[in-house]
């Protein structure tokens, strides 16, 4: 057992939001390495974190130590058009309701995941790095899910002075994997290239249409690693200050394509559509107070993570899935 687990051992943890993706990365890790208590909530609990009764009750019920806050309404820059103000609303009443809750309960440590469109959308450094956190304003594309967790940070901040309550803010790059979001309406860039080409491959199409110019630059983290790196954080970190948690490589989506394609060996042509937006230019994170902190950096290759997400994808996905 890595020597940074041992301080989930004989720990009640509650994970909302932790039936997705990052949560059930984050599962796997905790269950067969540590001997921690997990506490998972399920949809048909009818559990809605979005009501502050219902996150008393959840605590009232786990008694966690930890939470790790997965919660969220969201989806690529497509699913955010006609719901802003929904993702706004929803978002803005989870976190907050999740950490007030959870500091009333006696909660140790809360732990906020929280994601990169919640940094400046027009930065002039093409590199994201902590001290860039409020220099500008968040990119239109998608302000309105970034804008609520941004808002998080500042009521975890809050929470610290006014009552010493700790929670952590960690900001992740984008990530992918095994049991990604692959349907269309809310799958991001990585997986909903992949399962166009998949589609295309199933039905013999010659060409792959392709979201913007190609040109943004993006950080993507497999899913394994970034779980580890939350749950380093968890266990080392203790600042309320925000804490990148990403590879620090960025790729431009063209190359992203051309890596899923070589992979799936996919024979036709990808056609980029520059009518279609193409969000912030440049996302890539600055790792430096990471490394120093927790002494680690992601390991997976971004071409060995597209492989064994396609390899899942093969297995588990088909067309009709939502």
């Amino acid at each position: 057992m890595s020597k940074y687990l041992d301080y989930f051992n004989k720990k009640r943890i509650a994970i909302p939001g932790g039936g997705g993706f990052v949560g059930s990365h984050l599962k796997d890790i905790l269950e067969k390495e540590t001997d921690a208590e997990l506490f998972i909530p399920r949809t048909c609990d009818g559990i809605d974190f979005r009501r502050f009764e219902d996150c008393q009750r959840f605590f009232a019920v786990t008694k966690p130590s930890i939470v790790i806050n997965c919660a969220a309404n969201q989806g690529g820059i497509a699913y955010h058009r006609g719901k802003q103000a929904d993702l706004v609303w929803d978002n803005t009443l989870m976190n907050m309701f999740l950490m007030r809750a959870a500091m009333e309960a006696g909660v140790e440590k809360f732990v906020n995941l929280v994601p990169g469109c919640s940094y400046p959308g027009y930065l002039k450094n093409e590199e994201m790095n902590e001290e860039d956190f409020w220099n500008g304003k968040l990119h239109d594309s998608i302000f309105s899910y970034g804008f609520p967790r941004k808002a998080s940070t500042v009521y975890g901040q809050a929470l610290w002075k006014q009552y010493g309550f700790v929670s952590i803010h960690l900001v992740l790059a984008n990530m992918y994997g095994p049991r990604e979001h692959f349907n269309p309406d809310q799958s991001k860039a990585l997986a909903g290239l992949m399962r166009k080409i998949y589609e295309a491959k199933l039905s013999g199409t010659p060409t792959v249409e392709v979201w913007g110019t190609g040109r943004p630059i993006r950080d993507w983290m497999y899913g394994k690693d970034g779980a580890e790196g939350v749950l380093r954080a968890t266990s080392l970190h203790q600042s309320v200050d925000p804490l990148n948690i990403a590879t620090g490589l960025g790729i431009s989506i063209k190359d992203l394509a051309e890596t899923i394609k070589m992979v799936s060996e996919y024979e036709g042509e990808l056609i980029f559509d520059g009518t279609k937006p193409d969000g912030a230019l440049h996302k890539t994170f600055g790792i430096h107070h990471m490394k120093e902190i927790l002494n680690w950096v992601p390991t997976t290759s971004l071409e060995d993570g597209i492989r064994s997400t396609w390899e899942w994808l093969l297995k588990n996905y088909h067309p009709t899935m939502k």
